[in-house]
Parts: structure tokens; C-alpha cells; sequence
């Protein structure tokens, strides 16, 4: 499982599935933190750590679509589930690429 405290600042996050953590009988989560969680899951493309507070902990910002409007939201990542951190792959290589045109 991946510790957030190793995510910095610009690293790709995906979020993969509810984390585990919320499920035990001790948690309470709000339902707007499920409901923006679940649309993060759904979502394409990774969203990146856009900052680190005073305790070590990763932030990320997103933006999703509430009702036609767009909303903001600030997230910080406690959970050791239910996210991974993505690797950029280089971009691929055409036959064409190692040609120089005049």
C-alpha cells in the first residue's frame, strides 16, 4: 500500500476505489466526501498533488460538475487505500521521429 506522506508536489494520482479505511465501523464518512470521491473514481485522467500542509500531508485540487456548475474542491490524502500514484509513460516513438527535415 502507498504512503501518502511519499507523494509530492506535481505527482499523478488515480483514485481506483473507496478507500478501505471508511468502511470500518469506527468511521464516519460524509456523504459529500463519497459522493466526490466516487466522481474521482470515474474520472479519466489522473489529478495531481498540488500541495503539502505543515503536517506532511498531500493535497490535491479538482474541479467537478455539480448540478451544471462547476464546483471546487481541496482534498487531502490520509488513506493508504484506494489510490494509486500514476507513472507518466514517454511519449511513443514513430519510425519518422529520428529524421530531421531540411
Amino acid at each position: 500500500m502507498p504512503d501518502p506522506q511519499t507523494l509530492k508536489v506535481g505527482d499523478r494520482i488515480r483514485f481506483t476505489e473507496l478507500p478501505e479505511e471508511w468502511s470500518r465501523k469506527d468511521s464516519t464518512t460524509p456523504a459529500d466526501t463519497i459522493r466526490f470521491m466516487k466522481k474521482m473514481i470515474r474520472r479519466s485522467n489522473p489529478s495531481r498533488g498540488c500541495e503539502i500542509d505543515e503536517y506532511g500531508q498531500p493535497w490535491i485540487h479538482a474541479f467537478t460538475v455539480e448540478r451544471g456548475r462547476r464546483q471546487f474542491h481541496s482534498y487531502a490524502i490520509f488513506e493508504l487505500t484506494g489510490w494509486r500514484r500514476v507513472i507518466k509513460r514517454p511519449p511513443k516513438r514513430t519510425k519518422y521521429a529520428d529524421k530531421r527535415h531540411p
